[in-house]
């Protein structure tokens, strides 16, 4: 394939992605001003066909158009909405690796900091996980029973917050265990299988959690928190959670609604929004984030009352 023809097919790609849907009079104007189109040439209506179906066989990224919503294009999930997402980052990291020598001085302000997959080989993680085969991992972090060597069946794994988790079954107790790469000092596959349970799904299983923050003995219930300033734009492009609701909105803040378990990893993403963020309920919560707001306050000599939210 020409590179170019590719740089197209990306651009193509992201540029109905992120638009949601989008006609293709208005496709046209985004490519009119596109740096791909160095001459300035008039996208046809054939070419546009040639390169949907050209992305839909090389890459099974369908472009669908809705005759229904004013003939506007989209693109349509498989069964499983990660199969889509997943395909389109491999995509974009496709794009990057592109870059030549024409473009060096992009390559130079383009900064990366040092990602889980150079240090402990992703694809290796990958391969146990097509195989069903089980991994020693050596961790810098102790687990939950005093452990930092186990043999761990891999279900899953998770890219989460900028950093990959590899998400398993620790095969001598039975344990579930969620490991950040970035702490894992060492992964060595085995000559060991295991049997991947047919009833975990791993979108179902995370669906009740924040993050990697699993503790399977709690029950998710209904959340509500106050947001105000930037992070309540923050939080309406970037939900905190995929069951997040805005249920009330007015000038100065609005009210978002939860389904989660409200684990330590949820309270600290709470109280690095600072004042911004309020717990409405439960109010076991609430009371929670209190505590940790007024133990951090005693430590910079802050009266209990003063930094308590009011209500409490």
């Amino acid at each position: 394939m020409k590179r170019d023809l590719f740089r197209r097919y990306v651009w193509l790609i992201d540029t109905v992605r992120h638009a949601k849907k989008i006609q293709f009079e208005e496709i046209t104007e985004r490519w009119m001003e596109s740096p791909l189109n160095a001459d300035h040439s008039q996208l046809a209506l054939r070419t546009f066909h040639n390169h949907r179906h050209a992305i839909e066989n090389l890459f099974g990224i369908r472009i669908i158009c809705d005759r229904g919503d004013r003939n506007r294009y989209y693109i349509a999930e498989w069964p499983e909405p990660n199969a889509t997402r997943l395909k389109m980052w491999m995509l974009q990291k496709l794009s990057f690796s592109d870059l030549d020598e024409d473009t060096a001085p992009v390559k130079n302000r383009i900064l990366l900091d040092p990602t889980p997959e150079e240090k402990y080989g992703l694809p290796n993680i990958i391969e146990a996980i097509q195989g069903n085969r089980v991994i020693k991992i050596d961790c810098a972090i102790p687990t939950s029973d005093n452990k930092t060597s186990l043999l761990i069946a891999p279900y899953c794994i998770r890219f989460w917050r900028s950093q990959w988790f590899v998400f398993g079954k620790d095969i001598q107790t039975d344990m579930l265990h969620a490991f950040n790469l970035e702490r894992v000092i060492d992964i060595t596959p085995t000559d060991s299988t295991f049997e991947y349970p047919r009833d975990f799904k791993p979108e179902i299983f995370f669906r009740d959690f924040y993050g990697m923050d699993v503790s399977t003995g709690k029950m998710p219930e209904v959340v509500r928190l106050r947001m105000s300033g930037r992070t309540r734009d923050k939080a309406r492009t970037l939900p905190l959670h995929d069951s997040q609701k805005e249920v009330m909105t007015n000038s100065d803040y609005s009210v978002f609604e939860y389904f989660l378990v409200p684990s330590d990893e949820f309270q600290n993403a709470i109280l690095s929004h600072g004042t911004d963020t309020e717990v409405l309920s439960p109010l076991s919560l609430r009371e929670t984030v209190a505590k940790k707001v007024a133990a951090l306050a005693q430590r910079y000599n802050i009266s209990i009352d003063e930094a308590t939210p009011a209500g409490i």
